[in-house]
């Protein structure tokens, strides 16, 4: 499934039409991943910028807005980007859960009433390294008892590890690609990376 929407769009939740593009995607990847508990979903680039950023929030939105509850889960250490959208505090997040770090806040920050996010938290070591502690699969089994749907956001897929250690627990993968920008080859290598490790590509996003 392939939507588009325009660059430089500014995310704004009560924004009807562009919303109306991501209840498609968000209906078709639900259709395509029919489980009996928690869906667990990846959103991944060749590049990062701030349309991608926006067109993950629409989407953790949409799926939220249809009474599903939704964690977005910022796992872009390289780049965090969640917090500044949200305007939250990010001395909390996915870091200090991974390295059992003790804070006065320990659950995601509510956004709306179906809605939830937990953002990278202060990164002191390593994104891949921090990706592949045991404490990540034992966290998202945790997270599996309260949300319907969990929401990565991860760094771009190009040339660093971290998207690829995230898909593996991942039911699905969105790729986002911006047209006129993002060569070919590279969509493609990309595609082959996943599919060489045996995790599905459910839907594209394309900004225009």
């Amino acid at each position: 499934m392939t939507i588009k929407f325009k660059k430089n769009h500014p995310f704004n939740p009560y924004d009807i039409k562009i919303k109306e593009q991501f209840y498609t995607i968000s209906n078709n990847i639900e259709s395509r991943l029919t489980k009996e508990d928690s869906i667990l979903l990846m959103v991944t680039s060749l590049d990062q910028t701030q349309d991608i950023v926006n067109a993950t929030a629409y989407l953790a939105l949409t799926f939220s807005e249809q009474h599903k509850r939704v964690l977005i889960v910022d796992a872009n250490f390289r780049e965090p980007s969640l917090h500044t959208l949200y305007n939250m505090d990010h001395s909390f997040g996915l870091s200090t859960l991974l390295l059992g770090e003790q804070h006065k806040q320990r659950d995601p920050i509510q956004i709306t009433d179906y809605l939830f996010c937990l953002p990278t938290g202060e990164i002191h070591f390593e994104p891949a390294t921090l990706l592949t502690l045991k404490t990540f699969p034992n966290q998202i089994e945790v997270w599996k008892q309260h949300f319907d749907i969990i929401l990565f956001h991860t760094s771009n897929s190009l040339n660093k590890p971290d998207a690829q250690i995230v898909a593996k627990y991942c039911d699905g993968i969105v790729l986002t690609i911006k047209e006129g920008q993002d060569k070919l080859e590279k969509i493609v290598n990309v595609k082959e990376q996943f599919e060489r490790a045996k995790h599905e590509i459910t839907g594209t996003m394309i900004i225009s």
